[in-house]
């Protein structure tokens, strides 16, 4: 697979991903959901995961509001969505196996997958997060703000 990956000081985005603030990574799908997960960075922070908890299929969520958490022996990560929308599947084998996220943070340790209210509000959302050739930028900024702190 020739996907295009940045990495910096030892972490790794995916460029054809989209990246928030705090560090989630969100993933079009071709049925119209969106994937979400924690990016490299997020998980490299949260250290070692030791449990999650999400809220369950059919629940709605309001763009901005927490639905759930990803708990680490250092502190919980209230997990908060990019879109509004109904949760339509939870990786439910993160409840058996939580290091995934450590582990395939883009591959098996994915969080949720979010059918958006509205395609045109999704596609708004996209165009405002960094994507391809932006995520370098974004990458070291992340750095900067999270890893760099004095």
């Amino acid at each position: 697979m020739g996907e295009e990956v940045v990495e910096i000081e030892g972490i790794r985005l995916p460029k054809d991903l989209y990246y928030t603030e705090r560090n989630l990574w969100l993933k079009p799908e071709p049925d119209g959901t969106v994937r979400i997960g924690f990016n490299d960075l997020a998980q490299k922070l949260i250290k070692k995961v030791v449990s999650v908890r999400f809220f369950p299929a059919g629940r709605k969520v309001r763009k901005g509001g927490i639905f759930g958490s990803v708990e680490s022996a250092k502190w919980v990560e209230r997990v908060r969505s990019p879109v509004a929308g109904t949760i339509v599947e939870v990786n439910e084998e993160l409840k058996r196996n939580p290091g995934l996220v450590n582990e395939d943070p883009y591959g098996r340790g994915w969080f949720v997958r979010i059918k958006p209210d509205s395609p045109e509000e999704l596609q708004q959302v996209l165009s405002e997060l960094p994507h391809g050739d932006a995520v370098e930028d974004y990458l070291r900024k992340q750095i900067e703000k999270f890893l760099k702190k004095g």
